[in-house]
């Protein structure tokens, strides 16, 4: 018995899902037909329906072009199309291919900013730390980027000791730095 019953809600509940998908589908009307006096052509969803909820669209549609046929006045609805076109800030900004100098000096690089005012706070604190190496703020007008460098070394291992040595005393503030070259 309870099987029974569960198959007549189930039935039920299809039934209903049904019924409001078709009353969905009888809200929808073409663009030719909103708002013009003349049926041009039933939707396609709406030939599938029953003949009373058929009835029921008909008299909508007369209904709405009494509306606007009141006072002379007549309304057509256009159809526009439009398109989204994303951009991002970064694709703007090219990249510049990395070239060594002939003569190239090792430094650790701790951040590249676009404001100004962040890199002067990365260096200020750059030199509060290692108050006795060189701090260099340089800025590439390719990019436009203030570049926050720490150091001058001869060899890649002497600037790695460096950067290990900066992870290791502030691992929140220098986890992401690099090495990279600068001229001597």
């Amino acid at each position: 018995m309870s099987r029974i019953v569960q198959h007549l809600n189930a039935a039920k509940v299809l039934f209903a899902l049904l019924l409001m998908f078709a009353l969905t589908l009888c809200a929808c009307i073409s663009s030719e037909e909103a708002g013009t006096a003349k049926k041009v052509g039933a939707p396609v969803a709406s030939q599938t329906i029953t003949d009373s909820v058929r009835a029921k669209v008909d008299s909508l549609m007369r209904a709405d072009s009494a509306r606007a046929k009141r006072a002379g006045f007549t309304s057509q609805h256009d159809t526009l199309v439009a398109s989204v076109v994303k951009t991002s800030k970064s694709s703007s900004r090219s990249i510049k291919p990395i070239e060594r100098p002939a003569n190239a000096a090792y430094t650790v690089q701790v951040g590249a900013f676009a404001r100004t005012q962040h890199a002067l706070q990365t260096q200020k604190l750059a030199r509060e730390r290692c108050g006795d190496l060189p701090i260099f703020n340089y800025f590439e007008p390719y990019d436009k980027l203030y570049r926050v460098r720490v150091g001058k070394f001869d060899t890649r291992q002497q600037a790695d000791s460096l950067r290990k040595w900066m992870i290791k005393q502030f691992p929140n503030d220098y986890t992401d730095s690099w090495i990279n070259y600068i001229s001597k």
